[in-house]
């Protein structure tokens, strides 16, 4: 028999292709899936903006902001390969940041229900007017995950934190989610 194992990302492998020896297959998976998820206002603050032919929810600098991704999980998936945000900010400098996951199922409490995950406040540099792709991964790794699930993403800007130094606007575009 023959196996094709790779890796989740998170200390587990999954078996993507499994051939017996007389040639029949058991699992054959299509591999990994990437969906776009576009940024969402989290709060009144929050600013839905556009620049060349991008949209994104635009974060101001001084206050606390949010913006948000949410995923219906589809009925193909297995396990979560990868969480990747992008974001682009008005000047050069650190972003204070915070990322906060949920998910939830039918019959879960909005509020309280389902499982939740976070990577706590720190800080993500980041050059002026240029696309950043930052790896959030463990945002969602405690989630406990199932087709037609729903999933959030809520990344939580503290633009009047002191460590927060770009002086000026934070842009979340969306994130790319990657499963199998």
């Amino acid at each position: 028999d023959v196996a094709t194992f790779q890796s989740t990302g998170s200390n587990t492998v999954q078996c993507i292709n499994y051939m017996r020896a007389d040639g029949t297959g058991i699992v054959a998976a299509g591999g990994n899936k990437t969906v776009w998820l576009p940024a969402l206002i989290g709060d009144a603050g929050g600013i839905l903006s556009e620049s060349n032919n991008f949209s994104f929810v635009q974060m101001t600098d001084g206050v606390t902001h949010t913006a948000y991704v949410n995923w219906g999980i589809p009925d193909d998936f297995t396990s979560l390969t990868s969480l990747t945000v992008v974001v682009t900010a008005g000047g050069t400098g650190d972003a204070l940041v915070t990322f906060s996951a949920s998910a939830r199922n039918d019959g879960d409490n909005r509020a309280g229900g389902g499982t939740d995950d976070s990577i706590a406040e720190t800080t993500y540099a980041l050059t002026s007017n240029l696309y950043d792709y930052i790896d959030v991964t463990a945002a969602v790794n405690g989630l406990t995950l199932n087709a037609l699930e729903m999933m959030s993403l809520k990344l939580s800007r503290n633009g009047g934190g002191g460590a927060d130094t770009i002086g000026n606007v934070l842009r979340l575009v969306g994130a790319f989610v990657v499963y199998s």
